[in-house]
C-alpha cells in the first residue's frame, strides 16, 4: 500500500463522555496508525470521571493531539458538529472513545478516497469486541461491495456503523447533525444528505467496535421515539409506503426488545448482531488488539 506522508492532513475526531476505562486504548490505536500525518481532536462532553486527565496527558505529550474541554454536557450531536468545524485536515475520520482503530485504518480509507474523488464518505466493516477486548464476531452487513448507496439501501439494509466513517472534511462542515436527536443523529444525517452525496463502504474491517452489551430500557425508548420521528420528518425523501413499513418494523423490534429484556434473553440479541469468525481470523485480530493495548509508554 502506498503511504501518503506529508501532503495530506487527516483530522480524527473523538468525542468522549466518562470513558476512562477505554479512552487511553482508543488514543493508543490512533498513535499506532501507519499513516502519521494526522491531527487528533479530543472533545470532552462534561465527563465526571478521569477521562479528561487521560486526554490531557496525551495532549501534553504529542503536538498532533488537542483537547477541547468546556466542562459541560451538551450531548453527542453537538460535539460532533463542533469537531467537524475544528477539523483542519482535508479529510475527517470519525471515532468513538471506547473503540480501537486497526493500524492501517486511516491509510486504507485515505487511499480509497484519493482514488475515488467522487466519494464523499466511505465506511468500513468492523470487528465487534466486548468490554474486555475479546472478539465477538463481525457485525452483520459489513461485507457489501463498494457500490454507491441509495436511499433504498439505507432504509432497508443499512449502511455503516457511525465510527467507521471517513470522508471529505468539507462535507462534514457543510452538513450538520440534528442536535435534538441524541440517539439517531447519524441515520438522520444520512437520510437528509444521501440524495446529494456519494456514500460507499469497503469490505476492509477498519475498527474494533465496542459492542453495547445491554442498552438500557430508557435509552431504547428514546432511540425508538427519535427513529419514528425522523422517519416521518423525512417522509418526502423516504417515501410514504417505505416510511410506514420501516415504522412498523421499528415498533415490532421495540416489542421484541421489551420481551427479551424482561426475560433475561438480551445476550441472544447481542450475539445475533455479529457473524461468527473463523478461529484463525479471531487469533489474527486478537493479536492486533493485544499489540495496541500492550503499549504502556503513556501510563
Amino acid at each position: 500500500m502506498k503511504t501518503y506522508n506529508d501532503n495530506i492532513l487527516v483530522s480524527i475526531g473523538i468525542p468522549f463522555y466518562n470513558t476512562e476505562k477505554y479512552l487511553k486504548l482508543a488514543i493508543l490505536s490512533v498513535l499506532k496508525q501507519s499513516y502519521t500525518n494526522w491531527e487528533l481532536i479530543l472533545m470532552n462532553d462534561g465527563s465526571t470521571d478521569n477521562s479528561v486527565a487521560i486526554a490531557e496527558e496525551f495532549a501534553n505529550s504529542d503536538s498532533r493531539i488537542t483537547l477541547h474541554n468546556d466542562g459541560v454536557n451538551k450531548g453527542l450531536p453537538t460535539r460532533l458538529n463542533q469537531l467537524s468545524q475544528l477539523a483542519n485536515g482535508q479529510f475527517y475520520a470519525r471515532m468513538d472513545g471506547d473503540d480501537l482503530m486497526r493500524p492501517e485504518r486511516i491509510e486504507t480509507q485515505l487511499e480509497y478516497l484519493l482514488k475515488n474523488p467522487e466519494v464523499d464518505l466511505v465506511g468500513t466493516g468492523l470487528v465487534a469486541i466486548d468490554k474486555d477486548n475479546n472478539i465477538i464476531g463481525i457485525r452483520k452487513g459489513t461485507t457489501n461491495d463498494n457500490k454507491k448507496y441509495t436511499i433504498h439501501d439505507l432504509i432497508h439494509k443499512g449502511w455503516c456503523v457511525h465510527p467507521t466513517i471517513m470522508g471529505k472534511a468539507s462535507w462534514f462542515k457543510e452538513h450538520q447533525y440534528d442536535e435534538q436527536l441524541t440517539r439517531t443523529e447519524d441515520f438522520d444525517l444520512w437520510v437528509r444528505t444521501i440524495g446529494q452525496s456519494t456514500f460507499t463502504k469497503m469490505q476492509y474491517l477498519g475498527i474494533y467496535y465496542r459492542e453495547e452489551s445491554a442498552l438500557s430500557l430508557k435509552k431504547y425508548i428514546v432511540s425508538t421515539k427519535q427513529a419514528l420521528r425522523l422517519y416521518w420528518k423525512n417522509k418526502s425523501i423516504i417515501g410514504g409506503i417505505n416510511t410506514f413499513i420501516i415504522s412498523v418494523k421499528k415498533v415490532l423490534k421495540f416489542l421484541v426488545y421489551i420481551v427479551f429484556n424482561y426475560t433475561g434473553l438480551m445476550p441472544i440479541i447481542v450475539k445475533k448482531r455479529s457473524e461468527e469468525m473463523k478461529a484463525t481470523d479471531i487469533n489474527f485480530h486478537q493479536s492486533i488488539i493485544k499489540s495496541i493495548i500492550s503499549d504502556n509508554t503513556n501510563s
